[in-house]
């Protein structure tokens, strides 16, 4: 899917060094990876600029998506900056924990984090702004691809908007389920008693399951009475409430489970090793989680840091998100693969306020679904 639009104006990119980015959004996504040595050669730090060695940049990664990095945006980077990536798995609260742990002398250099916990930091100052404060032209960007980021990608405007977010649907056993349940009405089928693996709230899932259910229910994902009366007349037919998804997606694989919330690329991927799993976006749409790059407030190699998170903006690194990891892409002139929920499709919450009610909700939660 294309859109042709332009970088809103308050979003655009200040400074001579930004020039081509102004002149014309693709050029630094619109064609390979190559193309990433444009923006590095403006900022500075191309291998060898200065005189300088190749630097570490040490990367907070999701431990499932460790592998994502090292095999499709790694090489490109290092390759255009002489850079060494330096991926360190951490779930997305653990990243946060550990940032405020070293706030003022971080280790970590750049964050792959959900766009709640990431919102979190913003609050804190412990996350870069998207606007450089020091530049002449007001809210001139620090990251220039961050100018083609679809409006719904921004979540705070102390923070950069999410790089791509996950599209959550339902994760199904083709062989149990021929038809898939096409709503989460249809979940409340009584035959389906306890064949569905849900999520508690150890898991992001968790809390995201209440909210979903209260947008679908009352129209606010706030509403937790609306949530929490929506999920227990699901709870019949819960086999269990888990906290890893690829333990669910197990069960789902080996039918002891018919159904799980999961993404796309997990369902493509258990079906490429023979299993008996698909896919399908909800009628009320699936849940977007928003994810991507940050920047860590006070990390000693900034410049670097910045480039990195602008390679991930750019067309070429958007594009192999879709493609590859089925990931749905937050820039606008991004290329949609087939299979995949458009951005306009996506149930997109406030992961803002979800994360100042996620504690009271875990309480009701345990005293509530939990036997």
């Amino acid at each position: 899917m294309k859109t042709g639009r332009r970088p809103p104006r308050r979003h655009r990119a200040a400074g001579r060094r930004f020039l081509f980015l102004a002149a014309g959004g693709g050029a630094v996504g619109g064609g390979g990876a190559g193309r990433v040595f444009l923006f590095l050669a403006a900022a500075g730090v191309l291998l060898g600029c200065g005189g300088r060695a190749p630097e570490d940049l040490v990367i907070a990664v999701p431990p499932g998506r460790i592998a994502d990095l090292e095999a499709y945006f790694a090489g490109p980077f290092e390759a255009a900056t002489g850079a060494n990536l330096i991926p360190v798995g951490l779930r997305s609260a653990d990243q946060a924990a550990r940032v405020r742990v070293e706030s003022g002398n971080p280790s970590l250099d750049v964050l792959w984090i959900d766009a709640g916990e990431a919102a979190l930091l913003a609050r804190e100052g412990l996350v870069e702004t998207p606007f450089d404060p020091a530049a002449s032209q007001q809210e001139a960007l620090r990251i220039p691809n961050v100018a083609w980021a679809d409006p719904e990608a921004w979540f705070s405007q102390a923070a950069l908007p999410a790089t791509f977010a996950s599209a959550i649907g339902f994760l199904y056993n083709t062989e149990e389920l021929p038809s898939p349940p096409a709503s989460w009405e249809a979940l409340e089928d009584p035959g389906l008693a306890g064949r569905l693996a849900l999520f508690g709230f150890g898991s992001t899932l968790g809390p995201l399951t209440v909210a979903a259910l209260a947008r679908i229910e009352a129209g606010s994902e706030t509403d937790a009475d609306a949530g929490f009366r929506r999920l227990s007349r699901l709870q019949p037919n819960v086999l269990l409430f888990g906290t890893s998804g690829p333990a669910n997606n197990q069960l789902v694989a080996q039918g002891e489970a018919w159904l799980t919330l999961g993404l796309p690329s997990q369902a493509r991927h258990l079906a490429n090793e023979g299993a008996p799993v698909g896919w399908v976006a909800p009628a009320e749409g699936a849940i977007a989680l928003p994810q991507g790059i940050q920047v860590v407030a006070g990390t000693r190699r900034p410049e670097l840091a910045r480039a990195f998170a602008d390679y991930m903006f750019s067309r070429a690194a958007q594009d192999v998100a879709a493609q590859q990891l089925q990931l749905v892409p937050s820039r606008a002139d991004a290329e949609i693969p087939p299979g995949l929920p458009p951005p306009d499709a996506l149930m997109r919450l406030d992961m803002v306020t979800l994360g100042d009610l996620r504690p009271s909700w875990a309480t009701r939660f345990r005293r509530e679904m939990i036997p």
